[in-house]
């Protein structure tokens, strides 16, 4: 009994010692990324942004031109105004995230949130903060591991799990050689007790600011393109005005 109470230790202990190493492997990956992306010291001072881009929505085989703008402001506002061309003209969508409420609208209208699209939404912003960074490093509510290495556009890519209490795990991929991001992973209730596997691809990296940013990026959800949208510009604020995050 007690050599097997003291291989059970030594399991524990070799299962301790291989998970502290993928958590300082995830740590060099993203402290990598932090300086290829602009710097500690310039990323930690991001709290507010303004993001102009375009693209086009992939729905069932159609595309729906769009233009766009999202602001972020933390610790916890998000909100994205979308103008899409249909077939039948053009639709305004509007959706706010502001703690823990959320407004959508389309044309000015109030829409029901439902529980699938208010998940999504605190999904893209806890993506949207993960991108930042310095969070991951700073905040003890992350938890990284690494993953194995993987090919993003024919290129080595590291990857990160990042693990958040009652929060989805995100999955990103940063360039091997570059430490640029240019992959994320997660997933989305769709619904009905179903689950859809997002993923994003990010390209055209250039600077705003002294941020290296991506200004393209692809998304898929279930290996199928949802979205192929371009940053045109970007902002960064002081402060974004309350009144943003309490109306359309």
């Amino acid at each position: 009994m007690r050599v097997f109470q003291g291989s059970f230790g030594v399991v524990v202990l070799l299962a301790a010692a291989s998970g502290l190493r993928a958590q300082d492997a995830a740590r060099a990956i993203i402290e990598k990324a932090v300086k290829a992306h602009g710097g500690m010291e310039r990323l930690s001072r991001l709290r507010a942004d303004q993001v102009q881009v375009k693209g086009t929505l992939i729905v069932d085989g159609k595309e729906t031109p769009f233009v766009g703008e999202t602001m972020v402001q933390f610790p916890g506002q998000y909100k994205t105004v979308m103008q899409l061309t249909t077939p039948k003209g053009r639709v305004t969508l509007v959706q706010i995230l502001n703690g823990d409420k959320a407004l959508v609208t389309i044309d000015g209208q109030p829409q029901p949130v439902q529980a699938a699209a208010l998940a999504e939404l605190r999904e893209t912003f806890q993506l949207n903060r993960a991108m930042r960074l310095v969070p991951l490093l700073t905040e003890r509510g992350y938890e990284l591991a690494a993953l194995d290495e993987v090919r993003v556009n024919d290129r080595p890519a590291l990857g990160v799990r990042v693990t958040a209490r009652g929060k989805r795990d995100l999955r990103l991929y940063f360039d091997r050689e570059l430490g640029l991001l240019v992959k994320s992973e997660h997933t989305l209730d769709a619904g009905e007790g179903k689950e859809v596997r997002q993923e994003v691809y990010y390209g055209d990296f250039r600077e705003f600011e002294g941020h290296k940013r991506p200004t393209k990026l692809s998304a898929f959800r279930d290996g199928k393109k949802v979205m192929d949208a371009e940053m045109t510009d970007v902002k960064y604020l002081d402060k974004i005005d309350e009144t943003e995050f309490t109306k359309p």
